[in-house]
């Protein structure tokens, strides 16, 4: 588990374990190893933690909500385009959230206990929540203790890939690269002999957040009043890229790459969004060896890292064990409904799984790409993206 800014697994990451036999709302019967036919029909509650009701009684920034809602309408449109039997699709709401229209129905959520009520009673549940302080590894603990079933990332692998510096050690030992790292405690500083520009960011943050480029001592004072631990970094210069993959029983299989718009103001950084596919062939194979080295990841799982664009280099930087915002860009990318038909198809029916992969494989091949904002506005191009540059 993740605790104070350290990974401490309660039992090394293992395969996914399935939730015992239920019957859902639906009249459904679940069987213990996920393998089924194609239900006629599944009801899917998707909880986006920051406008879904995660942050009830607390201040909702308008960033975060824009961002949040932008992921939960491009899923909850996806699944509900489907074409593996009758998809309901049901989506949390914060209390002050307004009315969200669309092809799905929605709940009010206020408190975590509503949240597993609702779980309980649906055919699936997928968490879109940051791994900040333990946030989604203690939702997925919960929900996986009351008999929910999940179409996100085992405990431990959340627990493992939100800790960024245990991360960095175990993607170290199975052959990627990550940056250079040492775990700062509160109100230590760099060592003389750090080499600057330096990155300092959260142990356990998501994505951006709180995350600072330094160039010297002097300018790393302003954050020398924190009171948890941070990670002081290593600053690698190339293009700031993220993958996305969907992954089942060990096995990753890439969907698409595309390159991340970020920008520094007074020395944070901040992501605006993105745009994809770009071709990079040459990465493929060292970030699916990432993702695997991962026991228990599960479904849609992105991957932040630096392209060297003179080496055709690949630093890993963080793995997501969750929908990121890339997903509003893939969403437009695909025909309507294919990206959750290869997600239920891998709980459902893992034998069909490569059939629709190969699909979607396709379909990006043969697709405009696309640019994206992180507050879901998405827009095709007339051009082909070739390496890191158009």
């Amino acid at each position: 588990m993740l605790r104070n800014g350290r990974y401490r697994a309660r039992s090394p990451p293992t395969a996914w374990t399935a939730c015992p036999p239920r019957t859902s709302s639906t009249g459904i019967t679940w069987n213990f190893d996920f393998t089924m036919n194609s239900p006629e029909s599944a009801t899917i509650l998707l909880h986006e933690y920051v406008t879904g009701g995660g942050l009830a009684g607390e201040p909702l920034p308008e960033s975060w909500a824009l961002e949040g809602a932008a992921m939960r309408r491009a899923l909850a449109a996806e699944f509900a385009a489907a074409t593996r039997g009758s998809i309901r699709v049901l989506v949390t709401l914060d209390p002050r959230t307004p009315p969200d229209v669309g092809p799905w129905e929605t709940a009010v959520v206020d408190s975590l206990d509503r949240l597993e009520s609702l779980a309980r009673r649906d055919d699936y549940t997928l968490l879109i929540a940051p791994e900040t302080s333990g946030v989604l590894e203690d939702m997925t603990r919960r929900l996986i203790s009351a008999g929910c079933r999940l179409l996100g990332s085992e405990p431990d692998a959340v627990a493992l890939t939100a800790d960024k510096p245990a991360l960095g050690e175990w993607l170290d030992r199975h052959g990627v690269q990550t940056p250079r790292s040492r775990v700062l405690e509160p109100g230590e500083t760099p060592p003389p002999s750090w080499a600057y520009p330096a990155v300092v960011k959260p142990v356990d943050g998501a994505g951006s957040m709180d995350t600072f480029r330094i160039d010297g001592p002097d300018s790393f004072e302003r954050l020398a009043r924190s009171t948890t631990p941070r990670l002081l970094q290593e600053f690698v210069a190339g293009v700031v890229m993220s993958a996305t993959f969907l992954v089942f029983a060990g096995r990753a299989r890439l969907i698409a790459i595309g390159e991340q718009k970020i920008e520094r103001c007074g020395g944070r950084f901040g992501y605006r969004g993105g745009r994809l596919p770009i071709e990079l062939p040459g990465a493929v194979q060292i970030l699916t060896r990432a993702v695997e080295s991962v026991s228990g990841l599960r479904g849609l799982i992105g991957v932040d890292f630096i392209h060297d664009e003179e080496r055709d280099g690949v630093v890993v930087l963080e793995i997501n064990p969750r929908p990121t915002t890339s997903c509003v860009g893939l969403c437009r990318l695909l025909p309507p409904g294919l990206l959750a038909d290869a997600w239920l198809t891998g709980i459902e029916n893992p034998a069909a799984w490569d059939e629709v992969m190969d699909r979607i494989d396709g379909a990006v091949a043969g697709s405009r790409p696309v640019e994206f904002e992180a507050s879901g506005r998405v827009w095709a191009l007339d051009h082909k993206l070739r390496g890191s540059r158009s």
